[in-house]
């Protein structure tokens, strides 16, 4: 079989010391760039080591605004909304591009990376509010694909392997109002110069409802949330997964934080709110490899090469802190190892 690939979903708890407000400021000024540089370093190269294959960059920046701040803007665009390509920069992947050289020094081998935007849906929502201007709506596919562009253009000491879009509305958002022939539309827009460049094009919902209609777009990987959800791997028909020669990215460790301190809490009859010793529960007893390892069998059962990428189920910016943070990643790493190990090691006795 193939080994299913280790992605994570790019954001992180923000370091001690600094504010989500203070990255905004920073990347938008660039006053202090070799902190918010060495920063977003850092926190690339411990993903690495912790066994992340093919790694987001680090976002410490609201999702939405870090694209559509850029698009609002004026001074980047023809006429509203209308945006240049050349003003379509993600500044992170530019930071990033250093730790891929040096990576490729030390080891010899092209850093793959996953690069991560925002769905034309979700970026519509805040741009727009519920009513359904179509023209608009493709109109910011089109910037989108255009930050994606620049992303391959920036790409010099790394790979692309991923792009994935972050749509959590659909399938969730009931005041959508497009209709699936525009949706699809939208994300074929999106969607089509990065599958062109071999790479492969996920997306991000929290709930498969509307993972049909994705399967009627070049995007070949759709991510789950099933770790906290595994009812959702019920929605699902491998039979239509197979024929549009879709895949799955599956969430295999919980990230829903308040969730699982709750289950601390009351576990153990503590406030881990305040006895914040009592966090590291979460990644000692709750997310171990173990069960990791667990959920990603049963799911293979289900689905099987129709996997292609295990990942926490989302990002991790609300975790309370970093170090926390990276003992899941840690944890999912050596979960989707050991499975892939067991798993080879039983076809190799098959064969």
């Amino acid at each position: 079989m193939q080994d299913i690939i280790f992605i994570d979903g790019g954001s992180l708890p923000i370091p001690e010391g600094s504010t989500r407000e203070w990255v905004k400021a920073a990347a938008e000024s660039r006053d202090e760039d070799q902190k918010l540089f060495s920063m977003i370093r850092e926190a690339f190269r411990r993903k690495i080591d912790l066994g992340v294959h093919v790694p987001t960059y680090p976002q410490f920046r609201d999702m939405i605004g870090q694209f559509l701040d850029i698009i609002k803007d004026e001074k980047n665009c023809y006429e509203p909304y209308v945006l240049k390509e050349q003003n379509a920069e993600i500044l992170e992947l530019q930071i990033i591009d250093e730790v891929a050289k040096k990576y490729k020094e030390e080891t010899g081998e092209t850093l793959e990376v996953r690069v991560c935007v925002a769905g034309p849906t979700d970026l519509y929502l805040q741009a727009f509010g519920t009513t359904a201007y179509v023209d608009a709506y493709h109109i910011l596919a089109l910037d989108l694909e255009n930050f994606i562009k620049q992303a391959f253009k920036t790409a010099k000491n790394f790979k692309i392997r991923v792009i994935a879009l972050d749509e959590p509305s659909l399938g969730m958002n009931d005041q959508i109002r497009f209709s699936d022939a525009d949706i699809i539309s939208a994300l074929t827009l999106v969607s089509t110069y990065a599958r062109k460049q071999g790479a492969d094009m996920e997306i991000h919902l929290h709930s498969p409802l509307k993972y049909k209609l994705v399967c009627e777009t070049p995007i070949n990987v759709i991510g789950l949330e099933y770790a906290a959800t595994p009812s959702y791997l019920n929605l699902l028909d491998r039979k239509v997964l197979e024929d549009s020669n879709t895949y799955i990215r599956l969430g295999v460790s919980r990230t829903d934080i308040s969730s699982l301190i709750g289950i601390v809490n009351e576990t153990y009859g503590v406030n881990a709110w305040k006895e914040k010793e009592y966090m590291q529960k979460i990644v000692t007893d709750l997310e171990t490899p173990d069960v990791i390892k667990k959920r990603l069998e049963k799911a293979y059962s289900v689905l099987g090469d129709r996997i292609k990428y295990a990942s926490p189920d989302c990002g991790l910016a609300f975790w309370p802190d970093q170090e926390l943070a990276f003992r899941l990643l840690e944890n999912t790493a050596k979960g989707i190892n050991e499975f892939n190990s067991e798993k080879n090691d039983q076809e190799n006795n098959f064969s």
